[in-house]
């Protein structure tokens, strides 16, 4: 049975009870003992920026594992995602995972960067997003095989996106730039 501490006496007494019986204290808001610090995710911590990167990304970490290329072999279509078809596209993978886990892990207030960080967070998303949207676009313009292979709808749900996710980080870094 889990139990609190009275902030007052420092008696031990059942979860849930209002008040302390010792003293009268309330016990209204304290967590039991030995629970941790409850996690919930806040999106209104949240920007519209980070809004829209983390959607876009979610769509582009899905956009890897459908269909990028087709090719019609006469009997049938052989089609490959974009993971198959560029394993250097894992890394996109990877840092789409990070990115969401940024995301996540700052709306949850589980993990920030430290002040004392020489990058700011969105340099650091600007980065990750534009490593994504610079292997995507290599993916879409290097199709594997010869001649017959078309692109699939994944290669162009990943490209939007991947553009998606970095236009709201990039372009203001652009604009900024011009302003210099």
């Amino acid at each position: 049975m889990a139990s609190v501490t009275c902030p007052s006496c420092q008696t031990q007494v059942a979860a849930g009870t209002p008040s302390c019986p010792s003293c009268g204290s309330s016990l209204a808001g304290i967590r039991p003992t030995g629970a941790g610090p409850q996690m919930r995710f806040n999106s209104s911590s949240l920007t519209q920026t980070d809004r829209i990167v983390g959607t876009a990304t979610i769509v582009l970490f899905i956009a890897l594992f459908l269909p990028w290329f087709s090719v019609n072999i006469g009997i049938g279509t052989v089609s490959a995602d974009g993971l198959s078809a560029h394993g250097y596209l894992y890394l996109t993978l990877f840092l789409s995972l990070g990115v969401i886990g940024m995301l996540v892990a700052s709306a949850t207030g589980a993990w920030s960067l430290p002040a004392t960080s020489p990058i700011a967070r969105e340099q650091l998303l600007l980065i990750a997003t534009a490593i994504n949207f610079v292997l995507v676009l290599l993916g879409f313009v290097l199709k594997p095989g010869g001649s017959g292979v078309g692109w699939t709808f994944g290669a162009f749900i990943a490209l939007a996106a991947a553009v998606v996710a970095a236009a709201p980080l990039g372009l203001p870094a652009i604009r900024a730039r011009r302003g210099k």
